[in-house]
């Protein structure tokens, strides 16, 4: 999976600067104004599965402390492409992704498209939890399985060539299950985003509809035990 998000790495950051130059970047706009409102100011913050690193940056603009990895070379290559002088963050390739999970390490972990292309998502979301200092906060997306367009893509999009790599879609049920299940409570109900909608300028009405946003994007903490 790490070639298939290498050879993708170029032209994902190309979409991401477009849009960004564009002020249509609704996921780094969604996940910083949700990190703003849960995480403490100045956090220390890993962005796991960081891609090419333009949330990151976001979200160290906006005064975190951020380490971002990601497995892929292309995508760190990417990131690392970006000028960061003057803010509190670090870029790095990792091996595995259990390197990046040291205990009771962040205030707070970001991750955005990670989770569905994970075989194990219990997994995950337990190293999450055993990296966050208590009470720490998860801001995470997931692939929305109520979503229209999600449903019409499946059906045409043919050529995506991440589809064969992702393992898991949920409904908001489900995923909120997910989450409880592997020691978090949600705090805030997910915003929908990743449609043709979100550059409408009707978009913002839709981001509280599971049948619109291909993704949805939550924050739950860790409960302590």
């Amino acid at each position: 999976m790490t070639n298939l998000f290498d050879n993708v790495a170029g032209k994902f950051a190309g979409d991401i600067d477009d849009a960004m130059s564009k002020g249509q970047y609704v996921r780094g706009e969604l996940f910083v104004a949700l990190a703003e409102k849960v995480i403490p100011p100045a956090g220390h913050l890993l962005d796991y599965g960081c891609g090419p690193g333009r949330l990151s940056f976001m979200l160290a603009r906006s005064g975190f402390r951020v380490r971002a990895v990601d497995t892929s070379a292309g995508m760190i290559e990417q990131a690392r492409s970006v000028d960061t002088k003057g803010l509190q963050i670090e870029f790095d390739q990792i091996e595995s992704f259990d390197q990046a999970l040291p205990a009771n390490t962040f205030d707070a972990i970001v991750c955005s498209s990670v989770i569905e292309y994970v075989a194990d998502a219990d997994e995950l979301l337990q190293g999450f939890r055993r990296a966050l200092r208590k009470p720490g906060v998860l801001v995470i997306s997931y692939a929305n399985a109520s979503s229209y367009f999600r449903k019409r893509w499946a059906r045409e999009a043919d050529d995506n060539p991440m589809g064969p790599s992702q393992h898991h879609v949920w409904d908001w049920p489900g995923f909120r299950s997910l989450l409880e299940k592997n020691g978090f409570e949600t705090t805030t109900l997910p915003k929908f985003y990743e449609s043709p909608w979100d550059s409408r300028p009707w978009g913002p009405w839709f981001r509280g509809s599971a049948m619109v946003g291909s993704l949805g994007v939550v924050a739950a903490r860790a409960v302590s035990t």
